[in-house]
């Protein structure tokens, strides 16, 4: 039996290895460690180029959602970043402020700081990097949204702006978000109510300023876990963070994609003011759509209910980097390079950007 035991081991090592050899993650990629300033902070991340790519000729950043997120976001950019790359396009990500190699804290900071960052991001790509004059995008993923309209307003020469699971409005967004935690988990109606109320109280303790202690006092009445001193500030500074002023004047093609299965975002309703805000804007085009059987992160899904099953959450990961392209939702990619390809030379211009029969859940200004 103890040969028919290592055969076993033999044969699952050689497997992996083979799954390793033939599903590499950095496949087609050229990874290279940097360094920026951006206010106190210094800053590490990535770029990422086409294999066989010394410098980079059109680049598209990438800006994270909330949270502790590396420069890769756990493997969730790599396949992104692949099709990047296949079709000639450079990617640069750092750490958020305090985490990994990235000093500073990004709870102490703003939308505003955070876009303040993003351009010093491009500054450093475009002078220090060697990009110069090449094409620029914006990909901002969830928080992002409020984070990467900021950045054209204050910044020249950016090309394109694509957002991921935007919002409107952040007390919206986090009713909406806590209402379907409800669902999910299983709450009566009178569960969902009182917490709901209790809710209600702290977003008012949020939007009038009350100090940290005040918070706590509330929260030790209902027994409640509290979030930390860095986070609360944070939400104090940003609790009335909304997209549409951001939009009013916005003036450069504007790509939103959205999940149908978005546990965080009401992607129907997000999609749809999008449409209105944009169509009044001055970009010269733009393109909104719904994946049917996507997320919040427009992987492939069913079910809004599995975004709060810690199990999920890991097989997720496990997908992305056992699967690749194939775990987001169908049409993403193919959508995506389109995109990209009406940016690489010329005058860039509206076109169809998805297959008809993907493309049904698509709005196009």
């Amino acid at each position: 039996m103890k040969w028919l035991k290592r055969g076993l081991i033999a044969l699952v090592l050689i497997g992996a290895f083979v799954v390793i050899v033939m599903d590499d993650p950095n496949a087609g990629l050229k990874r290279q460690a940097i360094h920026f300033n951006a206010g106190d902070n210094q800053l590490a991340g990535e770029l990422i180029l086409p294999l066989g790519t010394e410098t980079p000729h059109q680049c598209v950043v990438f800006v994270h959602g909330s949270g502790d997120v590396p420069t890769d976001a756990f493997g969730y950019y790599l396949p992104l970043w692949r099709v990047l790359a296949a079709n000639g396009w450079c990617a640069l990500s750092w750490d958020k402020p305090g985490v990994g190699d990235s000093s500073g804290d990004w709870r102490s900071q703003s939308m505003q700081d955070r876009a303040d960052e993003v351009a010093a991001a491009i500054r450093y790509l475009r002078q220090t990097l060697g990009l110069k004059d090449g094409k620029l995008g914006l990909m901002g993923f969830s928080q992002a949204g409020w984070v990467i309209p900021k950045v054209v307003h204050q910044v020249e020469d950016i090309d394109f702006l694509i957002s991921v699971g935007g919002a409107v409005n952040w007390m919206a967004q986090s009713e909406y978000s806590g209402r379907q935690r409800r669902l999910a988990t299983g709450y009566s109606e009178s569960e969902s109510a009182t917490e709901q109320a209790a809710e209600a109280k702290v977003d008012a303790l949020i939007q009038s300023g009350a100090s940290y202690q005040q918070y706590l006092d509330h929260i030790n009445q209902d027994d409640k876990a509290p979030m930390s001193e860095a986070f609360w500030q944070f939400v104090q500074r940003n609790w009335a963070s909304d997209v549409t002023a951001d939009f009013i004047d916005l003036n450069v093609p504007m790509l939103a994609l959205f999940g149908a299965q978005d546990a965080y975002v009401d992607s129907d309703k997000t999609a749809s003011i999008y449409h209105q805000l944009l169509a009044n804007a001055p970009l010269p085009f733009y393109h909104v759509r719904v994946f049917e059987h996507a997320d919040h992160s427009l992987l492939r899904t069913d079910n809004i209910a599995n975004a709060y099953s810690k199990r999920h959450r890991w097989l997720t990961l496990t997908r992305i980097w056992w699967q690749g392209e194939a775990a987001f939702a169908d049409g993403v990619m193919p959508c995506l390079t389109a995109w990209l390809a009406q940016f690489e030379s010329g005058q860039p211009r509206p076109t169809t950007i998805c297959v008809p029969e993907l493309n049904t859940n698509t709005t196009q200004g």
